[in-house]
């Protein structure tokens, strides 16, 4: 019996009413009353069951969502937030137990080309993939995370006992040698390799934030030096983001402000001596540090949107600078970087240029490097498209230094071959160096490409490029880059027969 019942029952009593014999109206009374309660505590029942179903789903619920906060979706790994509790916590241990924490920052090289070229699916797949094979070159107390794109952290204890300061390089060293290998999608091989940068807890202060970006500077460092390396953190590597940090906040405004100037390099006809065109080369008057050399801001520019604002004000101005020579029947290059290709922004300018200045579009070559040339896809694709579409030449720059075949190049549309530097340095002087050469400038010609030989400084080089049937040279035994001034006679002079330099 229920309390409402007995107490009920205690109330009919007190009146003189026994419950057990209560008839008529008492016995109506109480059918009723017991009805009514014995629905409220069904109610009630079912009550108490929902909320404990739901209590049980949020709890279920939570802890998806919580799971959810810490983790990576595609992968299963923890994420930044997870990351960063655990690096912190061991840091804090480290420092009771007189050890160290190192962190491995690791990009994959060449992820992006897979993805444009096989579809997200596949890049997915690949992450999932390199995810577990990082993971089989871990010890069981460490850990690895999925910070986003394709960069990883993995974080690792350093006890400080010997034979142990080794084990983290020995670690990055499994982890390059496995993502190295290729990994088979669907009917494909992708291929990448790892830029990976070690940083370690040098001192009590060592925070988590500190110790990952030290870990990511270093990653930076393997990825310019090359890449599919690891670099160890160093103070001259925070050094130099505060340089280019600097170079970069300074150099929109170079662009903006007039402080970028271009020098010329003359490009010549190895068969006859003929000034064929010229290379513009930029240059930035930085106020306070002189005139600065591609080397030390083209790279940083290659970082962000700003190389495209450089590489269209390139393009302008060479255009409209040289355009009396393009007019007279010479040429001019100008170097584009691939990123530049992403937008509209290059072609709009040489569009522009060449109808401002009425110069035929046969006389401006585009120059992209042969690593350039060979990733571009998607967007950047149709740009290049669109740039020769006009008419312009395409020239590829560094062959030599990359990995590309001149078959594939062959379907770049490309007219122009420009060999490296580095294949041509001891042309003179080494007969193993001077077949690769005759074999590029042979294959090339059999492809219907002009072959121009980069950084010729001896004659004893141009004599060789010479008699392997190389077309045109340029470097300093020809000419150093300088300002245009010098180059006016040279086309200015009615004795100077130029034919063109892509016949």
């Amino acid at each position: 019996m229920s309390g409402f019942h007995r107490t009920l029952g205690r109330q009919l009593r007190r009146a003189g009413i026994d419950p057990a014999e209560a008839a008529g109206p008492w016995r109506e009374l109480l059918e009723a009353v017991s009805a009514v309660y014995a629905e409220a505590d069904d109610e009630r029942y079912t009550l108490e069951r929902s909320l404990e179903v739901s209590t049980r789903e949020m709890r279920g619920l939570h802890e998806v969502l919580s799971r959810q906060a810490m983790h990576d979706t595609l992968t299963g790994l923890p994420n930044r937030a997870a990351l960063l509790v655990d690096l912190q916590a061991r840091l804090s241990a480290g420092r009771s137990r007189r050890g160290t924490v190192a962190a491995l920052f690791i990009d994959l090289d060449g992820f992006k080309q897979v993805n444009d070229s096989l579809g997200h699916a596949a890049g997915d797949e690949l992450l999932v993939r390199a995810a577990e094979r990082i993971r089989s070159c871990l010890r069981p107390d460490d850990l690895v995370a999925r910070l986003g794109g394709d960069e990883f952290v993995v974080v690792c204890d350093v006890p400080d006992e010997p034979g142990e300061r080794g084990a983290v390089a020995r670690i990055a060293g499994r982890i390059g040698a496995q993502l190295a290998t290729p990994f088979r999608l669907d009917t494909h091989d992708a291929v990448v390799s790892a830029s990976i940068g070690l940083a370690e807890s040098r001192d009590g202060g060592t925070d988590a934030e500190t110790l990952l970006r030290r870990a990511d500077l270093a990653m930076y460092d393997a990825k310019v030096s090359g890449k599919a390396r690891t670099s160890v953190f160093d103070d001259a590597m925070q050094s130099d983001v505060d340089a280019r940090l600097s170079v970069r906040s300074a150099l929109g405004d170079a662009v903006r402000g007039g402080q970028l100037r271009l020098h010329y390099q003359p490009l010549v006809s190895l068969a006859d001596g003929r000034v064929l065109g010229a290379e513009a080369l930029v240059r930035w008057q930085r106020p306070g540090h002189g005139l600065l050399a591609p080397d030390a801001f083209v790279p940083v520019a290659e970082e962000t949107a700003l190389i495209t604002e450089v590489d269209r004000w390139v393009v302008g101005e060479a255009v409209r600078r040289a355009a009396g020579w393009c007019r007279a029947g010479g040429s001019v290059a100008v170097n584009l970087s691939p990123r530049s290709l992403e937008g509209d922004a290059v072609l709009d300018a040489l569009s522009s240029a060449l109808h401002r200045w009425r110069v035929p579009a046969r006389s401006v070559v585009l120059e992209i490097t042969e690593t350039g040339v060979m990733s571009t896809s998607g967007a950047a694709d149709r740009v290049l498209a669109g740039l020769l579409d006009l008419g312009a030449v395409l020239s590829v720059d560094d062959f030599g230094v990359g990995h590309s075949s001149l078959a594939r190049l062959r379907r770049t549309r490309a007219q122009v071959l420009k060999v490296d530097r580095s294949l041509v340095a001891d042309v003179d002087r080494d007969d193993a160096s001077r077949s690769v050469v005759a074999a590029v400038v042979a294959m090339a010609h059999a492809l219907g490409m002009v072959v121009v030989a980069e950084g010729v400084e001896r004659a004893a080089q141009a004599d060789v490029l010479r008699a392997v049937r190389c077309d045109q040279a340029q470097g300093w035994f020809f000419g150093r880059p300088a300002e245009p001034e010098g180059l006016d006679p040279v086309f200015a002079h009615p004795a100077v027969s130029r034919a063109g330099a892509w016949v």
